[in-house]
């Protein structure tokens, strides 16, 4: 006999498995969302909301759809895609991006009343959770999915409580693996995926500055940097992502995976943050700053 039962368990509670959960609960469908970390996303990580995201936000109700709106960068302000040598620097070229080339904005708003928007995955996370267990979800932190057992009337997965250091089983009809794109479920399941993994190196800085004086005056979500020879350990192209207009940033930085990962500690970021954006004066606050290793693939 499992420990706990339950109509859906959901493995993850990212936007995808708050978003089933969210829903769920508002059909009145039983459902367990786990969370193997004590809390939500600390990082702006995804952040384009699309039209079609927004629309199953809608279907969640106005007060759900108003606060998204609230928090997120309305679309005029996401601007076009902005190319430059660095903020500071020569401007390249532009490109109509996130609905705004005139005819591409006609078309959106004859598709659906709602609109895309930037929605910082730190933004977006908490409404979707929080009306997820408001509306009857029994959420699980600090719980990591283990593995499971399918059978013809449904699943029993294990789950391991981090904090005891036990683990204990939840029974379910069904379970919903969305726990992002090194999934153990579909591991499990050896779900068939296409792609490569470890393409590129990434490094993640995220700061506080204000860059109103180099940006405001063509907005944008997504500012590339093209610098070949770049002296920070870098390939020559880089990002500059505005994560709230115009004082908080993250920038995504290359670096070669046949080398070792650099050591990114605050002086380091600063001194790239401050290459890319142009600006060798530059105060920031750092917020965050790390390495990752960059896949490209999905499941099939």
């Amino acid at each position: 006999m499992a420990d706990v039962e339950t109509d859906v368990l959901i493995i993850g509670t990212g936007p995808a498995g708050a978003m089933c959960a969210a829903h769920l609960s508002s059909l009145g469908v039983a459902n367990i969302a786990v969370n193997r970390y004590r809390w939500l996303a600390n990082t702006p990580r995804a952040h384009i909301t699309n039209q079609k995201a927004l629309e199953c936000v809608r279907d969640l109700g106005p007060e759900v759809e108003a606060e998204c709106y609230l928090h997120g960068t309305h679309q005029d302000l996401m601007g076009e895609n902005v190319f430059c040598e660095s903020l500071a620097g020569e401007e390249l070229g532009r490109m109509k991006s996130w609905g705004n080339h005139p005819l591409s904005r006609a078309a959106h708003q004859m598709a659906s009343p709602c609109h895309m928007i930037d929605l910082p995955q730190t933004l977006f996370e908490p409404i979707l959770f929080k009306t997820a267990c408001a509306r009857g979800t029994q959420a699980r932190m600090s719980c990591e999915y283990v593995g499971h057992v399918q059978d013809q009337s449904g699943v029993t997965a294990t789950i391991n409580d981090k904090l005891t250091g036990r683990d204990f089983t939840i029974r379910a009809k069904y379970l919903v693996g969305a726990d992002g794109g090194n999934s153990l479920v579909a591991a499990q399941e050896n779900l068939p995926f296409e792609g490569k993994m470890g393409v590129g190196g990434s490094m993640n800085i995220l700061f506080r500055a204000d860059l109103s004086r180099y940006v405001a005056h063509r907005p944008s979500v997504l500012y590339w940097v093209m610098q070949p020879g770049a002296d920070v350990g870098g390939i020559g192209m880089g990002l500059v992502r505005m994560v709230r207009p115009w004082n908080e940033w993250l920038i995504v930085w290359g670096y070669d995976i046949s080398q070792p990962a650099p050591v990114v500690d605050a002086s380091f970021a600063t001194n790239v943050a401050r290459q890319l954006v142009g600006d060798p004066e530059l105060e920031i606050d750092l917020i965050a700053a790390n390495t990752w290793t960059v896949n490209n693939c999905y499941a099939t």
